[in-house]
Order: C-alpha cells, then structure tokens, then sequence
C-alpha cells in the first residue's frame, strides 16, 4: 500500500541527482535546479523520517548532475555526470560515511567516455557494473550507447567484461539492478524510441572461479596442488654399502584406470541452439531493416515525385505569369499607339482651324 509520509528538514527540489541507500540513510547528491548544478549531499533517515544537509571534508566533488552513485561497504562511490555548461566529469570519487570524507580515485584501465543517463550498480561489494548512458562526440552531438563497463573495487581498475549474447540497444535514464549474480536493465530511451524491455546479463561470481590448472589436477586426484612457486626439494639420500637397493615394483597395466571418453553432445546441441538463436535474431534485425530500407526507398521515390510536379506547376505558373505579362504589354502599346493617332489627328485639326483664322 502506497502512503505519503510526514518528513522533517528540508527536502530536495533539484533534479537529475542520484541516490543511494546505506543502512536506515539514503544520500541523495548534486542534481540540477534553475539551470544551476550543485554539490550538495543530503541525508534521508527512513526512521525519523527527517532531511538533513551533510557537511563532508576532503577532496570535495565539483556540483554537477545526470551522475551515479553506487555502495560498496561503507563507502558510496560517485561516477561521471555534467556540469551546468554541459562538460563532462571524468572523475571518480568516494565517500566515507563513516568519517564523511570523500576521497579522489585514482581508477586505472580505460575508463567510459559516458556523461549521464547511466546505471552504477553494485555486485558483491567487489565490482561495480555500469550500463547505457549517454556520449558526447566531438561535434558535440549527444547519444545514447550501450557499453558496458566493470569497476574492480580490489585493483580500483576499469575493463570491458566478455559476454555472450545480443547486449540491449543503446539507452540512457534506464534502471539496472543485481540480483543472484544478474544484472537485470529495464526500460529507459535513446534518440529514436523509448524501452520497456528487461533484458539479464549473468555474471561471474569471483568467488566461483577456480584456477585452470587446479581443475586439471583434481581430475587425476591430485589434491592440494598449489598455482604458486616452490623451491625444489632434495632429497636426503644415504650413501651406505650396506643397504640393498631400492626394490623396484611393478604395476600390472590391469590396475591402470582408462579415462571414460566424456559425452560433450548436451553442451554442444544447447551451444549450437544458441547460435542459431542468435542468427535468427540477427536475421530478423535484418529483415526488418530491409523492410525500413524499402519504405525509405518508397518514400524517397514519392518525394522525388511530388518535387517534380511541384517543378512542373512553377514552370506553368511562371508561363502562365511571362503570358499574361505579354499581353498586358501588347495591350498597353496599342493603347498608347491608338491615344498617339488621336492627339495627332486633334493637332492638326486646330492647326487648320488657325491657319483659317
């Protein structure tokens, strides 16, 4: 059930800031009002219900919006945004909120050109994943992408992570949550249409990950064998006459254990049945765009049509005007020929009526 609750302090009247939930507190950061961005963080207890500004030290954030904060631990990390003309932050930053003091990143690896409009989500308080958003290129056109990027908390480092599968459209302004280890995105809008789609991504828990090699070694019962460097070992060997030496066994090759061919067909048939899922998909992308190619192509056509008969009424407008204007003209010097005639003639008539006088 929905309810309107009775909140204390000041509340919030900026937009496109971001928030994040801590405990009882959600902060709410930055955001944009009267065309003005602020750096300003507030605090929300969901228990007394009350608002309350939060005075921090450090490396403060520069004020901006469209931004994006995520929870790792204690900590609440700030991500990207833009400033009131329109640049870009590149930086990353990061709060205490324990001491509440925000802390510079120095984040390695190729970080994502994304301005705003971006998710910042949070898996295992190791990574955190950032989808969508919105890119500025150098003409200073705005779009929409749908690149995804992983912030490794431990090595504070920035990758592409590898997926399978057709990856969402481009969108900015969408959600994105994790749950069990996927990333579910919903919704959100590019320049051509708006989302209400939910599309998952599973993702790879670290703590699943087992070296190659130990895998490799388990299979023959090898246990305990470690990925890392150890001096070798020598042996300490006797020299004396008087033992006999080592008693060589021997094994009958019936006790050996012949590896069982393993059935990779169900892997196969499930990997083959998502390719050609992928390529049907792809196919029916393809038609659709050649059934928008062949709709531009007749739209294309009618328009060259209709500029044409245009074309051609200016030429019967404009020869129909040289016309009208030619007869007009014959007209009027017939007129003035015919008014000449008959002044002459009037002349001449009070000529003689002189001449008689």
């Amino acid at each position: 059930m929905w309810e309107k609750l009775q909140t204390a302090g000041v509340c919030l009247r900026t937009l496109r800031h971001s928030a994040a939930a801590l405990g009882d507190n959600i902060y709410v950061f930055g955001g944009i009002l009267d065309s003005v961005s602020t750096d300003d963080l507030m605090m929300f207890n969901t228990v007394s219900l009350n608002w309350m500004p939060i005075k921090t030290t450090g490396a403060l954030p520069s004020a901006r919006y469209g931004h994006s904060l995520a929870v790792v631990g204690e900590q609440i990390f700030l991500f990207g945004g833009c400033s009131e003309d329109g640049s870009q932050a590149k930086d990353m930053c990061a709060l205490n909120t324990e001491t509440l003091v925000w802390e510079q990143c120095k984040v390695k690896g190729e970080a994502p050109v994304v301005c705003a409009g971006q998710t910042f989500t949070s898996h295992h308080d190791k990574d955190i994943y950032l989808f969508g958003g919105t890119i500025t290129n150098p003409d200073g056109v705005v779009s929409s992408t749908n690149e995804i990027h992983k912030l490794s908390i431990g090595k504070m480092k920035w990758k592409v992570p590898l997926y399978v599968g057709i990856p969402p459209s481009r969108r900015h302004r969408h959600t994105a949550f994790i749950v069990h280890s996927h990333l579910y995105v919903f919704g959100g809008k590019n320049e051509e249409q708006d989302f209400n789609d939910l599309k998952i991504m599973k993702l790879i828990n670290p703590s699943e990950r087992q070296p190659v090699m130990k895998e490799i070694l388990s299979e023959f019962g090898l246990q305990g064998a470690s990925n890392s460097f150890a001096p070798t070992k020598i042996p300490n060997v006797k020299y004396e006459l008087s033992q006999s030496p080592v008693t060589v066994k021997s094994y009958r090759s019936e006790n050996i254990q012949v590896s069982v061919h393993r059935d990779f067909s169900a892997v196969r048939d499930e990997a083959m049945n998502m390719i050609h899922k992928a390529f049907a998909m792809l196919d029916e992308e393809f038609q659709k765009l050649d059934r928008e190619k062949e709709a531009l192509a007749r739209d294309a056509e009618a328009l060259q049509k209709e500029r044409e008969a245009q074309n051609q009424h200016l030429l019967r407008q404009k020869q129909e005007l040289e016309d009208m204007l030619e007869r007009h003209r014959s007209q009027n010097e017939a007129w003035l020929r015919a008014r000449a005639d008959e002044n002459d003639r009037e002349r001449k008539e009070l000529w003689k009526l002189r001449k008689n006088i």
